[in-house]
């Protein structure tokens, strides 16, 4: 008997410390899914919002990448700001002429991809949008787990680029 005495305080001092980090471990694993799907939702959002901005028929330029960035930081919301590095939101459009380009860019390899438009950041007449955005997880528990780097892309057809480019048979758009 008076082996085993303080045996639960040796093994609660043992175990407690594992317990605690596997805890920390999975509040952390949640909180990074959950700013990934906020991530997506604001990015779909603010794509969703941003390409139909502009007439089809008018001549004035809409400045689609500070329109996204904008849109971000609305739909984000507060906690995606607390778990962003700050500072390491990065978002650019890339503007395609038709899906022929983007089938040619999908066949490129990876490190290349990332500028095979070509070359200009300019929407006129470039239906086919590639919304980028990529920003940096900082874990609430920086010793469990380490910085992330998160990117996202959407393609989206550019509803009014569409229409001035006449796109498609028809393209939807009014004569």
């Amino acid at each position: 008997m008076n082996k085993q005495r303080g045996s639960i305080a040796v093994e609660t001092a043992l175990g407690l410390p594992i317990l605690i980090m596997a805890i920390l471990t999975w509040l952390d694993i949640c909180v990074f899914t959950y700013s990934t799907a906020l991530t997506d939702h604001a990015l779909t959002v603010g794509v969703m919002k941003i390409k139909k901005q502009g007439s089809s028929y008018g001549s004035t330029k809409v400045d689609y990448e500070s329109l996204l960035a904008t849109e971000l930081n609305n739909s984000g919301g507060a906690l995606w700001n607390a778990i962003t590095k700050q500072g390491s939101v990065q978002s650019s459009i890339e503007y395609l002429s038709g899906y022929q380009e983007l089938v040619n860019c999908s066949m490129l390899p990876a490190d290349e991809r990332e500028t095979c438009a070509s070359g200009e950041q300019d929407s006129s007449n470039k239906p086919v949008a590639i919304y980028k955005l990529k920003y940096e997880y900082q874990p609430m528990f920086n010793f469990l787990m380490p910085n992330m780097e998160i990117r996202r892309e959407i393609i989206s057809i550019q509803e009014n680029e569409r229409c001035s480019f006449q796109m498609g048979v028809g393209g939807g758009c009014d004569e």
